[in-house]
């Protein structure tokens, strides 16, 4: 791939530009149905330019991942720090609650991360992974181990307690996106439901 003679510092903030622009993309349209030609449309550029920042779609979906992966790891480290002061289902409470009011009013930057699997390699050994949650779950058992730690939360393996928490915390999303949500109560009732479930689940021994 032939990179534009441009300083790193030029061709970083194209790229971003150009992950800005998926972001944007993903209020109207599908992650499945975001296509060069619209990102380079809503860049201002032709879809030519590219592939000077980006080998193909799926580079481009990737690094949109990772850059999101960083920033959600840089917020865990301030919520690391927070929680040595504060009672850690405070903050638990608080990020759950950040959580799905994003996936509900970002559904498509939700079924991106979340819902589509990554692909990984190339030709026959090109595979589809979601192995990029993995960071997430480990952040998130960094922080019930604390509340373990602290007697807040029963003791039980934090990664499995980790994975357990978000499968609660995904069903009813998952359910809304798919339209298998119950008509009767709104997704926000749901959630609200979910919240405390998921804190019956971490607070109980049974």
């Amino acid at each position: 791939m032939a990179r534009p003679k441009n300083s790193p510092e030029k061709i970083e903030a194209m790229r971003n530009k150009m992950m800005d622009a998926v972001i944007e993309l993903l209020d109207d349209v599908s992650p499945n149905k975001v296509s060069i030609r619209m990102i380079a449309e809503k860049v201002g550029v032709s879809h030519m330019v590219f592939y000077t920042y980006f080998e193909d779609r799926e580079e481009l979906m990737n690094s949109l991942i990772d850059r999101q992966q960083k920033r959600i790891d840089q917020h865990f480290e301030g919520l690391q720090e927070k929680s040595q002061k504060k009672p850690v289902i405070d903050v638990l409470k608080t990020v759950l609650h950040k959580y799905s009011e994003t996936a509900h009013d970002h559904p498509k930057i939700y079924s991106l991360f979340w819902l589509t699997p990554r692909e990984e390699g190339k030709g026959k050994n090109k595979v589809h992974s979601f192995r990029h949650l993995e960071p997430s779950l480990d952040n998130i058992a960094k922080l019930l181990d604390l509340g373990m730690e602290k007697g807040e939360f029963i003791r039980r393996d934090p990664k499995l307690a980790a994975h357990t928490v978000m499968s609660i915390m995904n069903a009813p999303l998952i359910l809304h996106r798919c339209g298998r949500k119950p008509s009767e109560y709104t997704c926000e009732q749901i959630l609200e439901e979910t919240i405390t479930a998921v804190f019956a689940y971490l607070k109980s021994d049974k």
